[in-house]
Formats: C-alpha cells, sequence, structure tokens
C-alpha cells in the first residue's frame, strides 16, 4: 500500500509540474508568415505626396507549423509615405510569445532588423528579409496583409 502510495506522489508530481519552455537557439534560421491588420491613426497629404501613421496588429505562423516564430502576437507601428510612384515604409514592432517574451524589430523597405529582446530572446540579432502580399480589406476598410520572412538570428 505505501509502494502504491509513494508512486501515485511520483506520478502526480510529475504530472502537476510544468512543462518548461523550449530553450531558443542561439543561431539559427527560420521562415514565418505574420498576417497583418493595418489600423490608420493619422494622414496628412501636402499634395505631393502622403504620409500615414498605421498601428498593425498581427500574429505569426512558422510555416513549419512549429519552431522559432510560431503563433507570436505582433504589433508594429509603422510610418509610410507615398511620393508619386514612390512608396516607403519604415517601423517598430513587437513579438510577444506564449511566455510573454518579446523580440523588438525595426524595419524598413527590405527588412526586419532584431533589436534584442527578453527573456530568451535578449541579445538577439539579425536581419529578416520579408515579402508582402496584399489581401482583402477587413470591415471597415482597414488593410490585411501576409508578410512572409527569412529570419537569421544570433543571440549573444
Amino acid at each position: 500500500m505505501k509502494s502504491t502510495l509513494a508512486s501515485m506522489a511520483v506520478v502526480l508530481t510529475c504530472c502537476a509540474t510544468p512543462v518548461a519552455s523550449a530553450e531558443f537557439p542561439k543561431t539559427g534560421s527560420a521562415e514565418y508568415d505574420t498576417y497583418y491588420v493595418d489600423h490608420p491613426v493619422a494622414k496628412i497629404d501636402g499634395g505631393v505626396g502622403t504620409g500615414t501613421i498605421v498601428d498593425n496588429t498581427g500574429i505569426t505562423r512558422n510555416v513549419k507549423g512549429e519552431g522559432p516564430f510560431h503563433h507570436m502576437s505582433v504589433r508594429c507601428l509603422a510610418h509610410r509615405s507615398l511620393v508619386g510612384e514612390a512608396f516607403h515604409r519604415n517601423g517598430s514592432c513587437v513579438e510577444t510569445d506564449q511566455d510573454g517574451d518579446n523580440v523588438f524589430t525595426t524595419y524598413d523597405d527590405k527588412n526586419h532588423y532584431l533589436m534584442g529582446g527578453t527573456g530568451k530572446y535578449k541579445g538577439i540579432t539579425g536581419t529578416v528579409p520579408y515579402t508582402v502580399t496584399k489581401l482583402h480589406d477587413t470591415v471597415g476598410g482597414y488593410g490585411a496583409r501576409i508578410v512572409n520572412h527569412k529570419a537569421t538570428w544570433e543571440i549573444k
């Protein structure tokens, strides 16, 4: 009877212990898609060009269905300018994983840049080329898009 109770205690202890998050690799690469909805918050029109501040929210999905940058929430503040046919974008983003750890990025017309993070992402750096696929507008006329990222990183 005592051995049965002891065995049950061991099993319950193991089952009750939360599984630790997998270690994030110190170097690596991953491909992931971010699904964004754009919410313009301010716009100016100078007659020659426009500038818009956009609050973007979204989620990420690693194209493999698991691994780095999978199931993260994302919030970005962006500046977009259009002068004639020349469109430019830049901004800053925070990507948050299921553990509450963050990655801070900046971006320009061609790349996102991993600038650091909290928790498992502390010290992360890297360059992330991206491509944009426009989707249909959402209710309210907000733009939606998928951004494919090909990340490489290093954590020091």
